[in-house]
This record gives C-alpha cells, sequence and structure tokens, in this order.
C-alpha cells in the first residue's frame, strides 16, 4: 500500500508538473489583393509589424481563388531569405508547449524553417525543417525540440555553433527563414510583383502561419 500510495504520488507530480497549454498569439494576416512584395502594406493587423532578412524584399504574397490564398512565396529570392512578425504590445512566451503551425508547399531541397529574433536582438533559425514537394501539408514545430543558429540578417547565412539555452521567455519576432536561394531569374527593370513565376526545384510557400505560446506585455517591468 505504501509504494502505492508513493507511485500515485509521484504521477501526480509528473501531471501538475506539465506546463500549461498554449493560446493562439496571431495567424499570419496577409491581404488579398493583388501580387505584392511582402512589405508593410500588406498586413491587415494593426496590432502586427512584418520584417524581412536576407534578400526577404524579394518574397511575394501570390493571390488566387484557391484556399490556400493568399500565401507567400520566396522563389525570387536570391539569397537566403525570410520574414517574421511582431507584435506592437507583446513579446511572445515560447517555452512549454509554444508551437508553430503552418500550411506549407516547397520544391526541390528547400524547406522552411522557423526564424526568431530574441529580445536583444539576436536572430536565430532553428534546425525544424518541414515541407512537402507533394502538396500541400500542415505540420507543427514545437519549440522545445528546436535547436538554434545564429543568422546573419543581411547576408541570410548561419554563424557559429548550437546556440545552448536561448531565453525564450521574450522573444521579439517569430516567422520562417529559407536557407536556399530561390530558382527564380530577375529581369532588369522588371518588378519582382511582374516576374514569372520560378521553374520547380527552388521554393517555399506559406499558405498559413500560427504562433502558440503566451504573450509577454511589452509594458511590463
Amino acid at each position: 500500500m505504501k509504494n502505492l500510495a508513493i507511485g500515485l504520488l509521484l504521477l501526480s507530480l509528473r501531471v501538475y508538473a506539465q506546463p500549461s497549454p498554449a493560446v493562439l498569439l496571431f495567424r499570419m494576416p496577409l491581404e488579398n489583393t493583388t501580387r505584392l512584395p511582402v512589405v508593410a502594406g500588406v498586413v491587415t493587423d494593426p496590432n502586427l509589424e512584418l520584417q524581412t532578412y536576407g534578400d526577404g524584399k524579394n518574397i511575394v504574397v501570390s493571390i488566387g481563388k484557391a484556399a490556400t490564398d493568399p500565401h507567400t512565396f520566396d522563389g525570387l529570392c536570391e539569397r537566403p531569405c525570410g520574414m517574421t512578425f511582431r507584435d506592437k504590445r507583446n513579446y511572445f512566451d515560447l517555452r512549454g508547449r509554444a508551437k508553430i503551425k503552418w500550411t506549407t508547399i516547397v520544391s526541390g531541397f528547400h524547406r522552411a524553417q522557423p526564424l526568431i529574433k530574441l529580445a536583444d536582438g539576436t536572430l536565430l533559425v532553428g534546425d525544424q525543417a518541414e515541407g512537402s514537394v507533394a502538396d500541400w501539408q500542415q505540420s507543427e514545430v514545437s519549440f522545445r525540440e528546436v535547436r538554434w543558429l545564429k543568422l546573419d540578417a543581411v547576408r541570410g547565412v548561419t554563424l557559429g555553433t548550437w546556440v545552448e539555452h536561448p531565453d525564450l521567455s521574450k522573444v521579439d519576432e517569430v516567422g520562417y527563414f529559407d536557407v536556399i536561394p530561390g530558382s527564380g531569374v530577375h529581369v532588369e527593370g522588371v518588378p519582382v510583383e511582374k516576374l514569372p513565376n520560378p521553374p520547380v526545384g527552388g521554393w517555399v510557400a506559406m499558405a498559413s502561419f500560427e504562433l502558440w505560446g503566451k504573450p509577454v506585455s511589452r509594458e511590463a517591468k
């Protein structure tokens, strides 16, 4: 009986120690009007700001009548590229059960990888890489399973060795990154939104992006 009581106590402690459920912090809020580069004007949520990294200025928002529209498309990036969202009101607490839920389709060896900016300004790219070449696919990335490398924001390349125990209690921005350049060809004088889609073999398309975690007020001391 004594051993049974101890076992039940240990089981209850394990259940109690489980982190609390994450809440939906935001969905990717893009305007479905026309094909445009990913700039501030395509964001429909006034509380969210969009940032691009590497050659992110050449990511476009593609539109159409499918259920996966609008979606972001990075096949015209001439270098590795990515984008993030920043909440003007809150940091993101990405500990515990925090996760990304996204819907992607990719071409070639391209994959979407999580990109975060810490409160101290450090940019990190995660080692979890998602995407199917067969069809649009929804998947999840748990932050507890991710290992991180620093990112050179301009060149879009990873630096150094694994970053041990980054502080995920106050994350400033969250998005995704593609470490391989796109397969598109640029034409002198033609705006990126007017360029044809690149050939198969080099892109990531993102139809939905959800961040789950906990909000941390930027005004809290």
